[in-house]
C-alpha cells in the first residue's frame, strides 16, 4: 500500500502557459516520487481550455514528456484547440529526470516470466522493470491525478517505441486499468518478443479483452524491426482477434520512426473513444 500521496510531492518545477513558445494551453510540471520505482518523475499535466467548466474529463497519459514526442504532442493538441476542434481531455505526461536512455530500458521494458510459478522476474535492476513502472502508474500517479483533478473513468496510454512496448503490457494485463492504447512504433522486438508470453498468460483467462487499441508505425522503419514487429502483430490480433477489442492499424507511408510520431497523433488523437 502507498503512505498519503501528498507524500509524493516534493517539487513544483514550473508552471506556464504552454511547455513550448506559442502554445496557449496551460501545463504545469511537478516532480513526483515513486515508493516502487525507488526514483523521481518529471510530470506534465496539461489542462484543456474548458476546464473551468464544471464538466469532469477523461485523462490522457502519455511517456517521454520532455522528449521530442512530449514536445510534438502538446504542440498538436494545442493546435487543436486553436483551430476550434479541442481534445477535451487532460494530459499528463511522463519524463524521466536524467539518462533517459537508461531509464527507458528499466522502466518500459518487459521483465520474464518465471515458467515456475508465473512471477515477474528481471535479475538487473536497470532493465526490464516495467512491472514497478507499472504499480507507480496505477498506485501512485493515477491516484493522484484522480484525488486532485476534475477528472472521470476513461484513461488513455500512449507510448512510443519502448514506450509502446510498454502500452501493449499494460493492455496485456489481467485488470483494465486504460480503455485506450496508442502503441506508436512499438519495440515489439525486446526480450525475444516476450510480449506474446504476456498475451499467451492473458489469452489463457480471457478470450475477452475490453479495449481500443491503435497501433501505428512508419512504413519506411526498416531498423529494429519496428515495421515487421508491428505487422507481425497486426496479422497475429486478426487472426486471433479478443472478444471486445476494438483494434486500428495505422501505418503511414514513407515515414520514419521519428517523423510517423506527429502524423499518428494527428490522425489518433480525435479517433479516441472517450467517454
Amino acid at each position: 500500500m502507498i503512505k498519503t500521496l501528498a507524500a509524493f510531492i516534493f517539487v513544483t518545477l514550473v508552471s506556464c502557459a504552454g511547455t513550448s513558445i506559442g502554445t496557449s494551453l496551460n501545463t504545469k510540471r511537478i516532480t513526483l516520487q515513486s515508493s516502487y520505482v525507488k526514483d523521481s518523475f518529471d510530470i506534465h499535466i496539461t489542462l484543456p481550455s474548458g476546464y473551468k467548466s464544471s464538466k469532469i474529463f477523461p485523462v490522457i497519459y502519455y511517456m517521454d514528456a520532455n522528449l521530442k514526442s512530449g514536445n510534438k504532442l502538446r504542440n498538436i493538441i494545442d493546435e487543436f484547440d486553436k483551430q476550434g476542434h479541442p481534445i477535451n481531455a487532460l494530459f499528463v505526461g511522463v519524463g524521466h529526470i536524467g539518462n533517459y536512455h537508461s531509464l527507458r530500458r528499466r522502466d518500459f521494458i518487459t521483465p520474464y516470466i518465471n515458467e515456475e510459478n508465473g512471477s515477474l522476474v528481471s535479475n538487473d535492476n536497470n532493465y526490464g522493470q516495467a512491472e514497478k513502472f507499472y504499480l507507480f502508474l496505477k498506485q501512485e500517479l493515477i491516484p493522484y491525478i484522480e484525488k486532485n483533478y476534475k477528472v472521470n473513468s476513461s484513461k488513455t496510454l500512449i507510448g512510443h517505441s519502448l514506450g509502446g512496448l510498454l502500452v501493449f503490457y499494460c493492455m496485456f494485463k489481467k485488470e483494465r486499468l486504460f480503455t485506450n492504447f496508442v502503441a506508436l512504433s512499438p519495440a515489439l522486438w525486446i526480450n525475444h518478443e516476450n510480449i506474446y508470453d504476456f498475451e499467451r498468460n492473458y489469452r489463457r483467462d480471457s478470450a475477452g479483452l475490453s479495449a481500443n487499441l491503435y497501433l501505428c508505425v512508419g512504413g519506411a522503419e526498416k531498423f529494429n524491426y519496428i515495421l515487421s514487429g508491428a505487422k507481425k502483430m497486426k496479422a497475429h490480433l486478426e487472426q486471433k482477434p479478443f472478444k471486445g477489442l476494438h483494434f486500428e492499424y495505422h501505418e503511414f507511408a514513407q515515414e520514419t520512426h521519428n517523423s510517423e510520431v506527429p502524423v499518428a497523433f494527428t490522425k489518433i488523437l480525435p479517433r479516441l473513444k472517450l467517454e
